[in-house]
């Protein structure tokens, strides 16, 4: 078996998928670099360049012979925390192309299933966040949130807080990945972040947190309390990111 290494980007991913495709290789795997410590021993290990021209025609044999949904739902797939995700787009592909565009229309078949389950996995987590997510006002100057999504969704929250806060500076912060989203009233884009901004940030408190903490307080009804339900809707595992709790 071949295993295809690329350089932890959905282009590079692509390229790899398309020296697969080339090589007519029935049996692969493929990891980005920051997934292996070492090269894998059951396999022959190809590292692979990312070469945009054979991004761009798997790309486009996606879109043309499929359709742009599908290119969505492989993306998504690609900024999910499953490992093989590599195998899960690549096995797609091999059956998707043979369906064509009603590809979407054969659930029944497990590696179109799977891609479509990871996909909406992805969408319903940014969902999530969207009404999750408590900004901090630091020093007057921009808001800051941290978050630690299952799933690699930063760039996904990006179109909706630009029109949420189209005046304001604001960092979401993926102290996980160690990388934020950053808006500057203009546009936004992602940057590596440490986790010591996290550790400065992380305990600052405004008159805005403090608001809100007031209310949630009010609003409360004591005897209606519902902890099983909360940890059901909101996992535990994010309730020191919001300002309320």
């Amino acid at each position: 078996m071949k295993i295809y290494v690329y350089d932890n980007t959905f282009e590079g991913l692509l390229t790899a998928i398309y020296e697969a495709f080339y090589e007519k290789n029935p049996l692969a795997a493929f990891y980005a670099q920051n997934e292996l410590d070492a090269p894998l021993l059951l396999g022959e290990n190809i590292t692979i360049l990312t070469n945009h021209e054979k991004f761009k025609k798997v790309k486009n044999a996606i879109i043309n012979k499929l359709d742009f949904l599908a290119f969505k739902k492989l993306y998504m797939v690609f900024l999910s925390n499953e490992k093989e995700k590599g195998v899960i787009i690549y096995k797609y592909l091999k059956t998707a192309f043979k369906l064509g565009p009603e590809v979407h229309n054969f659930l029944n078949i497990n590696e179109i299933r799977i891609v479509d389950n990871i996909s909406k996995q992805i969408s319903y987590e940014t969902h999530r966040f969207e009404g999750f997510i408590r900004f901090n006002y630091i020093d007057e100057k921009f808001l800051y949130s941290s978050i630690e999504p299952d799933n690699d969704i930063l760039e996904l929250l990006g179109d909706h807080f630009q029109n949420r806060f189209p005046k304001e500076y604001f960092i979401i912060h993926d102290i996980l990945r160690d990388k934020a989203l950053i808006y500057n009233t203009f546009f936004y884009e992602i940057i590596e972040m440490t986790n010591d901004t996290y550790e400065k940030l992380k305990s600052h408190s405004d008159d805005y947190t403090k608001l809100w903490k007031a209310y949630f307080k009010s609003t409360t009804i004591e005897e209606r309390k519902n902890l099983r339900l909360q940890s059901r809707m909101m996992p535990k595992r994010y309730w020191k990111h919001i300002l309320e709790t």
